[in-house]
């Protein structure tokens, strides 16, 4: 039986994106994550003494990745080696243009896929594996690399390493496209995939994999993460299971406000929620952030007060160390009657018709103007911030917006003042 783990995109040394994680104790716990679970990694594959371990692009995180980090990591391949464990790596669009692995000696048993296709013919008493692999030439590779892989090798159990869009995922961008039909049509047993941070699992002749990053890095990265531990044999893939290794967790506490009357409810609803998961969860650090949403006569005091909410969400955790709240972030809107509605929604049209400005004197102008000369301030690590992409800034400046607007109104409604549209 050839045994072996399957993880992607730690993405070691990854810079913090939310501005909220201010709390210093917070932002090392973070910021030493990414390396703790993958120590965890592996430990596990001593522990269950697997043949191989396979990582599947983004092992690091662009060109940040310091040098304490290289030393973590080769210290990290020595252990496996000890354990007589091999250690197979493809580069993804992060770290493809990393210099960490030519300023490092790694042990023979860690395989470090080049960016041409190739085969590494490996075998485990009776059976015989070949694990087939290429690394990004650089970060933007928009063409499929499916074409490059050689095909199936008879009588071996064929592993693919590949680092792919998959059809596309929001959030994601499109590189090395591929497809699951294709990736079925090559034939071989086992796709051990990366790219994508969700998991994703197709079981059949052909397993398709892709495990999704084992360290979640922001709120947008909520839920467990894991890693896939992988058993097969000369009639192929046997058993595959799912093994949670994070050190940290981010979970969304959702709560419908829409029936609460009183401040001292919303209060009462936030406590409950948090202490019905501290009863639930444990093992692991957890960072909380808390959306309410819904309609109440209470969303301009709320909105007024939310540092108020926040330090009683707080206070309940105080002196917990398995658990933190990062923020508390309002979906809320008035609940009014007819005519403050209509009020209210003739002044949130309005205001929102600042964003679709076009001319040379447009609000949007001069926000553009702020963001860019915010970006130029920010120090390297931190320039992600708004986003990867023009279009993941755009969607966080949009939403800023929107909340900026029902600010301005909660506190119009809190002064009594006349809105006229």
């Amino acid at each position: 039986m050839f045994k072996f783990v399957h993880t992607a995109d730690l993405h070691l040394d990854s810079p913090l994106k939310s501005l909220a994680l201010r709390d210093p104790e917070l932002k090392r716990l973070v910021g030493t994550a990414t390396r703790e679970t993958f120590a965890n990694i592996v430990n596990l594959c001593i522990s269950e003494k697997v043949d191989a371990l396979l990582v599947a692009g983004d092992l690091y995180d662009s060109n940040q990745t310091s040098m304490h980090t290289a030393r973590f990591l080769a210290n990290q391949m020595q252990k496996l080696h000890r354990a007589d464990i091999k250690v197979f790596i493809i580069k993804g669009n992060h770290d493809a243009g990393s210099v960490i692995t030519g300023q490092l000696i790694f042990p023979d048993s860690v395989k470090i896929f080049t960016i041409k296709a190739e085969t590494v013919h490996i075998s485990k008493d009776t059976l015989n594996i070949a694990i087939h692999g290429l690394s990004f030439p650089n970060r933007q590779v928009p063409e499929s690399l499916l074409p490059k892989y050689p095909s199936p090798i008879n009588g071996m159990l064929n592993i693919g390493m590949l680092h792919t869009s998959l059809g596309g995922s929001g959030g994601h961008d499109t590189y090395a496209p591929s497809s699951l039909k294709e990736l079925q049509d090559i034939g071989y047993d086992y796709w051990a995939l990366g790219h994508i941070h969700k998991q994703s699992c197709s079981r059949g002749k052909t397993t398709v994999v892709m495990p999704g990053n084992p360290q979640g890095r922001h709120i947008g990265e909520d839920g467990e993460k894991s890693v896939a531990m992988v058993s097969a044999d000369e009639s192929g893939i046997k058993e595959l299971t799912y093994v949670s290794l994070s050190v940290l967790q981010f979970e969304k506490v959702e709560i419908d406000i829409s029936e609460l009357d009183e401040w001292k409810e919303v209060v009462e609803a936030i406590q409950a929620n948090i202490k019905n998961l501290i009863q639930n969860l444990s093992h692991k650090i957890f960072v909380l952030r808390i959306i309410l949403y819904g309609s109440s006569q209470l969303n301009w005091k709320i909105r007024r007060d939310v540092e108020l909410l926040l330090e009683e969400a707080r206070r309940i955790v105080e002196g917990n160390h398995e658990f933190w709240i990062e923020k508390i972030k309002l979906n809320t809107r008035e609940k009014t009657s007819e005519d403050e509605n209509q009020a209210y929604t003739g002044a949130l049209a309005h205001l929102s018709t600042l964003e679709e400005q076009k001319s040379p004197y447009s609000v949007m102008r001069d926000v553009d103007t702020y963001t860019e000369a915010i970006l130029k301030a920010l120090p390297h690590p931190m320039k992600k911030t708004l986003g990867d992409s023009e279009e993941e800034r755009e969607k966080i400046i949009h939403e800023l917006l929107k909340e900026g607007i029902s600010d301005t109104l909660a506190y119009l409604r809190d002064r009594d003042v006349e809105i006229n549209t």
